[in-house]
């Protein structure tokens, strides 16, 4: 059943008479699609029970989903805690919950649980049952792969740069000015996800930043540590000032990486030679015009040759030389050594004092 798309009649099939719904409460009868005041449907009523006393029922009024994004999870509980008065307690069913949705489930004095054998129960005085930290059996599928990688992780960075946009093309336009090419298409999809995870808000055709904690959080999480194709040691004759020579071929695409430009925006000491990111090994070896160096030490840069989009996406240009951004330096230093993540939480503090939204 991996991967399957349920519709909300099958969740809800998941959870048959006699059945435990959370351990060790047990369901005893359920009533399916009943009609309650304001129009509302109830995808069930439900009985439960705990085996030691099997007299007490507790009553749920019960909201099924197919899917289990924090969009869906949050409308679900805030659906059936609205209209379950006094027909019982408000309970969602879903395939997969997460520990932040137990949370947000918890804060709410809303019962849920999913497919994977995760779930909270309150009733309050009564009950309370939490069990958490299965995994999702039950992987949904999304407009795209994921919004926090790649390519499409820039529109979430052009968010923390810029927290409010009036159009799609708008910041599709910005994307591309600060070094990604996207398509609208590919924007949108990027939006649609990131809505979905409540990381903004869309009104009339706006697009606003609803929370740069947890978008910050969710980068540095998802994010993978990058595989270079090459690497070389260089030893340049003018010093690293003369990198800025990278810039004469159009079609070159460098930069410092975060780990290198660190000092930029705190204190910290640098060692060794600077990184620097290209597109282009061959290429830009040429431009250096500097000698292969054995001994990493005694090289004034490390040339790392990748793609990956997040090294030239909103560079810090300064005298000809294309520093990594603030949000690019975060993320390299919040998974480095001791002293990186010092610096990384300095930089966090500046990142999100200068997001307005």
């Amino acid at each position: 059943m991996k991967n399957k798309k349920f519709l909300e009649a099958e969740v809800l099939s998941c959870f048959q008479e006699g059945a435990i719904l959370l351990p060790p409460l047990v369901t005893t009868t359920i009533q399916r699609q009943v009609p309650l005041p304001s129009r509302y449907v109830a995808d069930a009523l439900m009985d439960a029970v705990l085996p030691q006393d099997p007299e007490t029922k507790f009553r749920f009024v019960v909201e099924a989903k197919s899917q289990s994004t924090p969009m869906i999870v949050q409308r679900a509980l805030l659906q059936v805690k609205e209209v379950a008065g006094n027909f019982g307690l408000p309970l969602i069913l879903v395939p997969y919950l997460a520990s932040e949705r137990l949370q947000e489930l918890e804060q709410a004095g809303v019962s849920g649980v999913d497919l994977c054998g995760n779930g909270i129960v309150i009733v309050p005085g009564r009950i309370y049952i939490l069990r958490t930290g299965e995994p999702n059996k039950y992987k949904e599928s999304r407009p795209l792969n994921n919004p926090y990688r790649g390519r499409s992780a820039m529109v979430a960075r052009m968010l923390l740069m810029r927290p409010r946009w009036n159009t799609l093309k708008e910041l599709q336009k910005a994307i591309e000015n600060a070094g990604t090419r996207m398509v609208i298409s590919q924007v949108s999809k990027a939006v649609q996800a990131l809505e979905e995870e409540r990381m903004i808000v869309r009104s009339s055709g706006a697009v606003t930043l609803a929370d740069a904690v947890l978008l910050l959080d969710k980068l540095s999480r998802e994010r993978k540590k990058p595989a270079f194709r090459s690497r070389q040691a260089v030893r340049l004759p003018l010093g690293f000032d003369s990198i800025s020579i990278l810039s004469t071929d159009p079609l070159l695409r460098w930069a410092v990486t975060g780990e290198s430009s660190v000092s930029r925006y705190a204190t910290f000491g640098q060692e060794g030679p600077r990184r620097i990111a290209v597109s282009d090994m061959t290429v830009a070896l040429k431009l250096l015009g500097g000698k292969p160096e054995p001994v990493l030490n005694f090289a004034d840069v490390e040339l790392l040759e990748t793609d990956e989009p997040g090294y030239y996406f909103g560079n810090d240009m300064d005298n000809g030389i294309r520093w990594a951004g603030k949000v690019q330096t975060w993320l390299e230093l919040s998974a480095g050594d001791a002293r990186q993540q010092e610096a990384a939480a300095d930089i966090r503090k500046q990142i999100l004092s200068e997001v307005k939204i």
